[in-house]
């Protein structure tokens, strides 16, 4: 039972590695960027809701009141989705997970911490792997495209979000998972009305149809396990391992995308991907107590 959230841990950020394949076979299959983004939200959302009409009636909260958590980290999923959709899937992975370096500079404006010589290091890892990917190829570290700024956007406003729950550590599981997929359809929604990108209309019913199972496939077997194992490790795994944990999230991510896409890896990506992931690494390492143990 010790090692148990550390393998449910494990296994759950391995999986998320690969919530691209989903995302881009619904697209493949009818539903464009910001319906499928909606899709992956709303289902777990209506799989859920039964479950929190009974808690509603036996006085227990759904998490309607962690609605700024909600929108903050589902929000965070809903954008890094899009940008699955709309850039290389590299690319997204390593410029979403430039998130220690944002919430390096919440926790020491907000929280007053002291910068340490290992966090000081893991901002300068992140900001080099940040540049690398945005500027390797085209000398200007600038996104290139929508898919670039909204995983960019992603990996700060996930920061916000996580610095949110760690203030609210007695918050269920339920409360947060329930919040997370409902305030991230929301956020899902207004991003599909925004005119950023060709966005069709939404799939009637006919088109709808033969979807449908996959989409419950989706919810029960993929996001709800997947997130509900990450929340339940979260909270019997002291927080540094679990921030080198969910590096696996990337590693796996960043390697099927490699293996099983058409789009360019190479020396730049390779690289950047490297800093970031080091930048997590060194990060948590350096914050945990000399007296710890694994």
């Amino acid at each position: 039972m010790r090692h148990q959230p550390i393998l449910v841990t494990i296994i759950s950020a391995a999986a998320l590695g690969l919530f691209w394949l989903p995302l881009r076979a619904l697209a493949e299959n009818g539903l464009d960027a910001g319906w499928a983004t909606i899709a992956v939200f709303v289902g777990p959302v209506l799989v859920m809701l039964p479950l929190a009409c009974w808690r509603l009636v036996q006085g227990q909260a759904i998490g309607l009141g962690q609605s700024v958590t909600g929108l903050l980290t589902g929000g965070a999923l809903a954008l890094y989705s899009e940008s699955l959709l709309l850039t290389d899937v590299a690319r997204a992975l390593i410029l979403f997970y430039v998130t220690p370096v944002w919430s390096t500079i919440l926790e020491v404006l907000l929280l007053k911490q002291r910068l340490t010589k290992a966090r000081a290091l893991a901002l300068v890892l992140g900001l080099a792997g940040l540049v690398t990917i945005l500027g390797g190829r085209t000398g200007v570290p600038l996104p290139q495209n929508f898919g670039d700024t909204m995983a960019l956007l992603a990996g700060v406003v996930w920061a916000g979000g996580s610095f949110r729950v760690r203030q609210a550590p007695n918050v269920g599981i339920f409360e947060n998972l329930f919040s997370f997929f409902l305030f991230g359809s929301f956020i899902a929604v207004l991003i599909t009305l925004l005119p950023i990108t060709v966005t069709t209309p939404a799939p009637d019913w006919e088109a709808l149809k033969p979807l449908l199972p996959w989409l419950i496939l989706v919810a029960v077997g993929f996001m709800i396990p997947i997130f509900s194992g990450i929340l339940w490790g979260s909270q019997h795994i002291d927080s540094g391992r679990l921030g080198i944990l969910l590096q696996i999230e990337a590693v796996v991510g960043i390697a099927s995308a490699a293996l099983l896409t058409n789009e360019l890896f190479g020396f730049v990506e390779a690289l950047g991907a490297v800093l970031v992931i080091s930048a997590a690494i060194v990060d948590v390492l350096g914050d945990r107590p000399e007296s710890s143990d694994w």
